[in-house]
């Protein structure tokens, strides 16, 4: 058996990937063996992995040879579920996470928990417990964040799916930033129940995955009503996508500090939906507070979390990183008043939305303003912009990649309104299927093989 990994295979997709199980040209067991190899391979360059599980694949399910990674705020019996820190090392799981039962039940293996940015608050998947997690087409730069193990393992053919939670774009961001797909469902439409909170009215688990298809079947099982999640709503699972599909597109990406490569390969996307059939109609976001919801949202989560932890803030602070004490002793400094403020400023983002597609079906936006960038760079303050607001008005959000002529990739975003995700989900297998879009293993990995 050869040590290097099989790029063809480990850079499929799993509908791929179960289509050569179903003929017999694979068998279940090479194929996870394939993927271990490729962990045992890049990882030790990536970090994207903290700890993997001996698993044997299951047979006679929808989703049996399907492994799938976990980001390490989502509950696995047996466990830990650290949330990035320190302090939760320790800290072992009960029972699974809700959609983590669902998926195991419909046949996937699960193989690992994934690195993730401390506390599930950043972008960066900088981390001073873990590691900082890499990105798989240039190591030394960021993954994104804060599902960054997810984005990396899954492009680095690792695993065909994991699972990130999105606060604010922390699986869309990732997926931009590491070339593949990223999904974030309607609120209530999955339960966060086994997730370590961060935002609780704007925490979402989410896919990421190397087709638009895959996406689709793993949606299927995780998106689901449970009357233990307090926020849980039933989603229509219908498909059908509108006779004269219209998409609302930003007309004013120049004064909201967007990368001027990142806007060069939208416009050159937009040709791909109208061939499609879509009408393009332009919208204003210029209006829209940017800077103001990002704030609220920040004090949100960082009010969540300090009763999150409260206990370990209380007996083992020096525990938290500089960067996340500072960021949790912030609501020590405001009132109960400001928190409501910025509940008060959140709620815009719904009235915002709703105004916008009031003119039309879908938007369709550059899902971050820039590219991956050097670990130790700046980080960019407007980095969760484009994405956040989805968030905050609990809409459905769907991360795709761009066709691009450049060395690190970016993606588009469509977000559609609360209960519209299997017609987002159809959406993007329609776009994959016109542009021809196959995932292929980074450059820089395809090195190692």
């Amino acid at each position: 058996m050869t040590d290097k990994p099989d790029s063809q295979l480990i850079s499929a997709d799993f509908v791929q990937q179960r289509q050569w199980l179903d003929s017999g040209k694979l068998s279940a067991a090479e194929l996870m063996a394939a993927q271990q190899l490729a962990i045992s391979r890049f990882n030790p360059v990536l970090n994207a992995f903290i700890c993997q599980t001996d698993v044997l694949p299951s047979q006679g399910k929808p989703l049996s040879g399907l492994t799938l990674a976990v980001k390490d705020n989502i509950d696995v019996k047996g466990l830990a579920t650290t949330a990035g820190l320190q302090v939760r090392r320790q800290t072992i799981a009960r029972q699974d996470a809700f959609v983590v039962a669902r998926l195991r039940a419909a046949g996937a293996s699960l193989v690992g928990k994934l690195n993730m940015h401390e506390g599930a608050l950043g972008a960066t998947n900088h981390n001073s417990h873990f590691g900082d997690c890499h990105n798989p087409h240039r190591p030394g730069f960021t993954p994104g964040g804060s599902s960054g193990g997810s984005g990396a393992a899954v492009a680095a053919g690792m695993v065909p799916v994991a699972l990130g939670s999105d606060t604010m774009g922390s699986v869309r961001i990732p997926a931009s930033y590491c070339g593949v797909f990223g999904f974030k469902p309607s609120r209530g439409g999955v339960s966060n129940q086994g997730t370590v909170p961060c935002g609780r009215i704007m925490d979402s688990i989410g896919p990421l995955a190397r087709s638009a298809r895959d996406l689709s079947l793993v949606a299927e099982k995780m998106l689901a009503f449970d009357p233990n999640c307090p926020l849980a709503v039933r989603i229509s699972r219908s498909k059908k996508l509108p006779d004269k599909l219209v998409l609302l597109v930003p007309e004013d990406l120049t004064e909201l500090d967007i990368a001027a490569d990142i806007i060069a390969d939208f416009n050159y996307n937009l040709q791909l939906f109208r061939d499609m059939g879509a009408v393009i109609r332009p919208i204003a976001l210029r209006h829209y507070g940017f800077a103001a919801a990002r704030r609220a949202g920040l004090l949100i989560c960082e009010s969540d979390m300090r009763l999150e932890y409260a206990a370990e803030w209380q007996h083992h602070k020096e525990q938290f990183s500089p960067y996340l004490q500072a960021l949790l002793a912030y609501p020590e400094r405001k009132t109960a008043i400001d928190y409501s403020t910025a509940l008060n400023v959140l709620e815009q983002a719904t009235v915002a939305a709703r105004q916008w597609l009031a003119h039309g079906h879908f938007m369709l936006l550059p899902t971050a303003p820039q590219r991956a960038f050097s670990l130790t760079d700046t980080v960019p303050a407007n980095q969760a912009d484009l994405t956040s607001f989805a968030n905050q008005a609990g809409l459905p959000a769907l991360s795709i990649p761009m066709l691009s002529l450049q060395p690190l990739p970016a993606g588009m975003q469509l977000v559609g309104p609360h209960g519209s995700d299997f017609q987002l989900l159809a959406l993007a297998e329609l776009w994959q299927q016109h542009s021809g879009f196959v995932y292929r293993l980074p450059a820089a990995l395809r090195a190692l093989c």
